[in-house]
């Protein structure tokens, strides 16, 4: 073998070994357990030993690892850029994100420059490889080293095997071997959560039996008090859009939350299914579910945490997720205004009955992350971090309220454009909006954020409205006068997954039209019964104004 033979050999060799050297050093920085850390190594050696028996020869070699070397060179970037390996999460982003998402993403990359470099050594490995001759493997010297990296492994595997989660954690380590794993594993499994397979469905046996092309819209918000917002009487202008068009909605006066918690909240807002039943009762469809069947197309925008969603089962024809690879202690840095280039899009497919769903961040602590500079009208949030909310003290105490008032109105920013896109079309369209739960603030409440065993009723006592276009009011003013008629009543989350589906036209045997507010056969659910902090219990029975005192 030539000196310079030789040379490309080495200058392979080193390229092919690169992944596994950045992986092995992320196991190290990221303190993996000595187990996952073997995994990894008698793996690289076992991997290697398998190409080069099929291959045989060094070129062969080389020239048959380019499609696992790019997936290598990805896998170790992803997890030295992210500080994770690639699964789950970036399954979901890839199958639900659109080509132009993941290109924009690819365009606020900042590293994206390094692909000059990374492309030119690319050009050099496949040059290289390519000139080598046709040397075999197991020969000589090489055949040597081959026997003892492979007696070498042995021990290796055998120590890796004594913890089987560790030894999988591992094959996660090694760039090839995880990749694998992720296009065969991660890939169809997202796939399948994006798809409902989760969930046993049973039908619903759903009809349309209004006819014609209509458009529904449900907007489910988080951590929404009723007391912040403007156009229930508070003192500041959180919300000048609503206010603007409060002759245009049906305001709800008094709606309640069914539970403080996301996870739970949400489920019973699509299912129906009542704080008392939701233990007892498998889910086994949602408001998608019954849209589709009675024949409406579904949409479902995403800015949140998908795992609520696909723990539903839901499964829609058109499912928006914003791509955000890094997600923050307390959910996505993406503002909600990243749905509106889907929806409208959605808005724009004319011909057939749509039902368009979001579940957006509104305002989840962090609340000085949920709006731009621009809406930052209520003081300043220059001193809050991602603990504030767990700590008393006066000043963080106000600026959070600020920061919290400036996520309002970011918020109805964002209603503003929902609203005034749907208002552009002429069939019959709904707005309906309803946030997960409420939110304590300490400088009012005592307590901050949600999720308390006990009952807090800023944290229950939500805001929630239902816009309906001219042309929905003269199709169907029988509904328009139910809705008014029941708006001062009080209504739970788990009455608007009928009420929607009565706006929409929809029949199934299991409707109850006592359960809708769009019905003059509504009936208050004055039951009490609410599940805080994920236990069910029975809330006092106090004056609904008790939580709204500061409006005053």
């Amino acid at each position: 073998m030539s000196p310079s033979a030789r040379l490309r050999l080495y200058v392979l060799g080193a390229l092919y070994a690169a992944p596994y050297a950045v992986m092995f050093y992320f196991s190290l920085a990221h303190h993996y357990k000595p187990r996952s850390v073997a995994a990894l190594l008698a793996t690289a050696v076992l991997l290697s030993l398998l190409l080069a028996g099929c291959t045989r020869t060094w070129r062969r070699f080389f020239l048959a690892y380019v499609p696992l070397l790019l997936a290598s060179v990805a896998y170790a970037v992803y997890a030295l850029a992210y500080g994770v390996v690639p699964g789950r999460t970036l399954g979901i982003l890839l199958l639900s994100a659109s080509w132009e998402e993941i290109r924009g993403l690819f365009a606020l990359w900042p590293q994206k420059w390094l692909l000059l470099p990374f492309l030119a050594v690319l050009g050099g490995y496949l040059w290289l490889a390519w000139r080598l001759p046709e040397w075999p493997i197991f020969s000589g010297r090489s055949n040597l080293v081959a026997r003892v990296l492979l007696a070498l492994s042995l021990p290796l595997t055998a120590y890796a095997a004594t913890d089987a989660t560790l030894l999988i954690e591992g094959f996660g380590l090694n760039p090839a071997a995880g990749s694998i794993m992720f296009f065969a594993g991660q890939l169809p499994r997202a796939r399948a959560e994006i798809h409902g397979a989760n969930v046993v469905k049973i039908p619903f046996h759903a009809v349309h039996i209004t006819r014609g092309e209509e458009v529904h819209v449900l907007i489910v918000g988080e951590s929404a008090r009723r007391g912040d917002w403007s156009v229930y009487g508070y003192r500041r202008a959180t919300t000048p859009y609503l206010d603007r068009i409060r002759g245009e909605t049906i305001l709800l006066k008094d709606v309640m939350a069914d539970a403080n918690l996301t996870q739970l909240s949400v489920p019973m807002i699509l299912t129906g299914i009542a704080p008392q039943d939701f233990g007892s009762t498998h889910i086994h469809g949602t408001l998608l579910d019954l849209a589709k069947e009675a024949g409406y197309s579904t949409t479902w925008l995403v800015n949140q945490d998908l795992d609520v969603s696909t723990s539903l089962g839901i499964s829609a024809d058109h499912l928006e997720y914003p791509p955000e690879m890094l997600l923050g202690r307390f959910g996505r840095h993406t503002r909600d205004e990243a749905l509106l280039p889907a929806y409208r899009r959605e808005l724009a497919r004319s011909g057939s009955a749509r039902f368009i769903g979001m579940h957006i961040m509104e305002s989840h602590w962090e609340y000085y992350r949920r709006y731009p500079p621009s809406f930052r009208r209520f003081g300043s949030a220059d001193a809050l971090n991602s603990m504030s909310l767990f700590t008393r003290s006066a000043t963080s105490n106000q600026q959070i309220v600020d920061s919290y008032d400036n996520s309002v109105l970011y918020g109805d920013w964002f209603l503003e454009q929902v609203i005034e896109a749907a208002r552009t079309l002429n069939v019959p369209v709904t707005v309906t909006f309803i946030p997960d739960h409420g939110e304590s603030l300490a400088l009012f409440d005592g307590n901050a954020g949600h999720g308390g065993t006990v009952y807090d009723p800023a944290q229950f006592q939500i805001p929630a409205f239902i816009w309906l276009n001219t042309a929905y009011r003269a199709a169907h003013p029988g509904k328009v006068a139910a809705l008014t008629r029941n708006s001062d009543k009080e209504i739970r989350s788990h009455d608007f997954f009928y009420t929607v589906a009565d706006l929409m036209g929809i029949s199934w045997p299991a409707a109850r039209p006592e359960r809708s507010f769009a019905s003059d056969r509504f009936v208050p659910d004055t039951s009490l019964q609410h599940i805080m902090g994920g236990v069910l219990q029975s809330r006092p029975q106090v004056p609904a104004a008790a939580a709204d005192a500061h409006l005053y």
